[in-house]
This record gives C-alpha cells, sequence and structure tokens, in this order.
C-alpha cells in the first residue's frame, strides 16, 4: 500500500475531526498498488451512521491540503444495498490503519 504512515496518521486524524461518527477507514484503488506511481488516495468510509455529504467535502478539502494529493471519498452504511462504485470500493479495499 502506498500510504506512508504520516499519511496514515493524517488521514485517520482528518476522519475522526470530521467524520463525527463510528466510521471503518479503508484505501482502494490505485494506492494499493505498489508498482505504480501517482494516483488519487481513494477513501472508503464505512458505518451505520450517516455521513453527511458536507463533512466529505471539508474533509477532503484538508487532506487535499495536507497530503498535497488528490483525495476520493466513497461512503457505505453496511444496511444499504451498495451501488456499483460502493461494490468495487468494497470488493478491494485495505483497511488503513
Amino acid at each position: 500500500m502506498r500510504i506512508t504512515q504520516t499519511h496514515r496518521a493524517i488521514i485517520l486524524t482528518g476522519v475522526e475531526e470530521y467524520i463525527d461518527a463510528d466510521v471503518d477507514v479503508h484505501v482502494f484503488g490505485s494506492r494499493l498498488d505498489d508498482t505504480k506511481r501517482g494516483g488519487s488516495v481513494d477513501l472508503l468510509l464505512t458505518s451505520k451512521t450517516e455521513i453527511s455529504e458536507l463533512s466529505c467535502d471539508e474533509l477532503k478539502s484538508v487532506l487535499e491540503e495536507y497530503l498535497k494529493l488528490p483525495v476520493n471519498i466513497v461512503t457505505y452504511d453496511p444496511s444499504d444495498e451498495p451501488s456499483p462504485l460502493q461494490a468495487k470500493a468494497l470488493a478491494e479495499a485495505l483497511p488503513i490503519d
């Protein structure tokens, strides 16, 4: 996984600060492939509590500022049927912590 310990700490601190819910944080997409270069940080936030779009937008802005990388955030409530994007993220995501 191409996420440094510093990036992990920034992401987890940001999620704790901006998403006021019990959230599981996973990474999916190109950052899972150690042979690739570049790419955005794709995060899957899973919570039984609704995560507001505003909170995700704020988190995305802060993470992009501190990580100096593009960030994509997908949210998922396990009680709902996953969308195609959520299903793809769920299939390949790995926990960040």
